[in-house]
This record gives C-alpha cells, sequence and structure tokens, in this order.
C-alpha cells in the first residue's frame, strides 16, 4: 500500500539523498519534501493526505519540540518520525514528549530507517533507534568526525557551501575565486571523506555536525 511521506530537512543535498534513498527501498512511497519548520507547516495546506512527517529535529527556523507541537495543532493525530545525529538523550525524550512517535539517529540504515518509518506509520509509539556502529545501506554513514579535521579551512567553507546546495560556479563566486580552484577543493574533499559524490559528502558532513549541532 502506497503512502505519503512529508520529509522536512534543510539541506538541499542531503533531502534530496535521503528522498531517493526512500524510494529506492519503497518505489510506491510518495515523498514530498519542506526545508524549513514553515513550509512544512504551510504544506499541510496543500497536502490532503500524509501518512508521516520524517523531520530534522534542528532546523533554521521552528524545529524541534516546537515544531513537532505546531504540526500537532495543525492537523491532530499527526504521525512524526524524527531523524537526527543527536546523541543527546534529552532530545529524544523531549520529541517524544512533545507527540513525535519514534526517534531515529541518522547512524540507522535504510532498512532500519525504513521500518521505523512503517511502524510510526502503523501507529506505533516510541520506536526509537538509537545510535549504531556498523555498516550502512544509505551513503557515508560511519565517516569519521577526524576525516573532517584532515580538512583545510578553506575545504571545510568548500564543504559547508555544497551542502547548502551551490554549484561550483556559484560556490567560486561565493569565495571570490575560480571555478577550477573549486574543482580541485572539491577533488581533495572527496578523496579526505572517501566518497564520490555531492550528495555522499554532504551527508557525511551532517551525521558529524559539521554544520552545528548534529541533527
Amino acid at each position: 500500500m502506497s503512502s505519503t511521506i512529508l520529509l522536512i530537512d534543510d539541506h538541499a543535498m542531503f533531502r534530496e539523498g535521503l528522498r531517493l534513498a526512500l524510494k529506492q527501498a519503497d518505489p510506491s512511497m510518495t515523498v514530498e519534501t519542506a526545508s524549513t519548520g514553515g513550509e512544512a507547516l504551510d504544506a499541510l495546506s496543500t497536502l490532503p493526505v500524509i501518512d508521516a512527517v520524517m523531520t530534522d529535529y534542528y532546523l533554521p527556523d521552528v524545529g524541534g519540540a516546537a515544531l513537532v507541537q505546531q504540526l500537532h495543532r495543525r492537523r491532530g493525530g499527526m504521525r512524526i518520525l524524527v531523524l537526527s545525529a543527536s546523541e543527546d538523550p534529552h532530545d529524544i525524550e523531549s520529541a517524544l514528549e512533545a507527540g513525535a512517535r519514534g526517534f531515529v539517529h541518522k547512524s540507522a540504515d535504510s532498512r532500519q530507517l525504513l521500518d521505523a518509518l512503517r511502524r510510526v506509520i502503523g501507529g506505533e509509539q516510541r520506536v526509537v533507534h538509537a545510535l549504531q556502529q556498523g555498516a550502512s545501506a544509505l551513503p557515508v554513514m560511519s565517516t569519521p568526525t577526524d576525516s573532517l579535521g584532515r580538512l583545510t579551512a578553506r575545504q571545510t567553507e568548500v564543504l559547508q557551501l555544497v551542502c547548502e546546495g551551490l554549484r561550483n560556479a556559484q560556490i567560486a563566486e561565493r569565495l571570490e575565486t575560480s571555478e577550477k580552484t573549486i574543482k580541485a577543493h572539491i577533488s581533495a574533499i572527496f578523496a579526505a571523506l572517501g566518497v564520490s559524490n555531492r550528495t555522499q559528502a554532504t551527508i557525511a558532513a551532517r551525521r558529524v555536525g559539521l554544520l552545528g549541532k548534529p541533527r
């Protein structure tokens, strides 16, 4: 049976990578996306049927327990699964207390993630996958923090802009350098992280909290 999911994450490359992973795991699934809490709340008026919401816990506008509560106020009984790289037990409890049905750490592989999502859609409460170790079916789920430490300050800056979804020419303009230089930086970033594309690099950066508190 097909399901409609609203996926909320503020970084384009990570959001698109996760959307594609979900679609690959379950082709019948419809995945709508939003980049902020406010955009997600607005989307409720245009999406008559949402079987579940999967959301990052830390967003640039409204997020965390406040977003979970507002989603419930806008549409009672909303089934919400939080997906976060946070290792703080308080975040798990606050999300569940606010009304989330589950909390999955981003170390979960695609099978665990889809299982948690299906259980939440099925009506289960307190579906929790804590920090996991080992291989993952989703890209770059075990990149160690020290791999980011090998990047130079400029490479880290370039990676942050990649995570924002900027293309090479846009990054070059932002940093006032040549596109050729940016390509060289990105090749070095991929080598340091052990990844082969921008989506994997973005997921690696997000999972170790490069862009702030892990989400």
